[in-house]
């Protein structure tokens, strides 16, 4: 049990080493990541050995004190989890990290640049395929339309992103869009939005976003929530304007 004790404690100190050495420049996101991920599975296991010895000495009447510590260890993952922005979509989270409501014809960053800041993954859209896998993990992820005008919704899509913390780098009025950066909480990974309002019917709008990571193969999930939670804002900041 010592062994459990030690090897969780290891995994959670490995865990947060490798957070913090990459917020303050000390690691490279490869080594960082990959060493969060294997402490984050070695807590998960340490949380199921725990549970079968403090199962087991429940049933054998003994004292458990000893058991607890493991999963207190174990347990601490999740919150770290919950904290970083990781969702319910980690566990469906397709391997991609560029996220749209628009596949088709997702917005283009103009203004943000392939060599603003650490870049791995190019800012061009990479086409039908993700947009595939996009579909079947996140088909709730569409052009919100609504029957506002262009300039209204742009002005509150404009609050709502910087009421979520967004940093608005450039403002395109005459195009309705706009294109800003956010960090993930926890390891601070920079991720890139643009939305787009484009004018439909006599008075009415269409808002896309597109939020992708500059880092890593899947996002967990990350880039849709994010837009599933500016959408939600600003359909409840359009309602209150009706």
């Amino acid at each position: 049990m010592k062994f459990i004790n030690r090897l969780g404690l290891s995994a959670f100190l490995i865990g947060a080493g490798a957070t913090l050495g990459y917020r303050f420049g000390f690691f490279p996101y490869n080594l960082a990541f990959l060493a969060f991920i294997v402490a984050m599975l070695v807590c998960a296991l340490v949380v199921f050995v725990g549970i079968f010895f403090l199962a087991v000495s429940i049933y054998k009447k003994k004292r458990f004190q000893s058991e607890l510590v493991p999963l207190l260890i174990g347990c601490a993952i999740f919150p770290i989890l919950a904290f970083s922005g990781v969702g319910a979509d980690i566990f469906k989270a397709p391997m991609i990290h560029d996220i749209t409501t628009d596949t088709d014809n997702p917005p283009v960053f103009i203004f943000i640049q392939p060599d603003d800041g650490y870049r791995v993954n190019s800012l061009v859209y990479p086409g039908a395929e993700v947009s595939v896998q996009q579909k079947l993990a996140y088909p709730d992820i569409q052009t919100f339309i609504t029957s506002l005008p262009p300039r209204q919704v742009y002005q509150k899509a404009i609050f709502v992103a910087s009421l979520l913390g967004w940093e608005i780098i450039a403002k395109d009025l005459p195009s309705f869009r706009f294109e800003a950066v956010t960090r993930t909480p926890l390891f601070g990974f920079v991720d890139d939005i643009a939305v787009r309002i484009t004018p439909i019917g006599a008075e009415g709008s269409a808002v896309d976003v597109r939020s992708m990571s500059r880092v890593g193969i899947s996002d967990l999930g990350t880039n849709a929530k994010r837009i599933r939670r500016f959408l939600g804002e600003l359909e409840q900041e359009l309602i209150n304007l009706q």
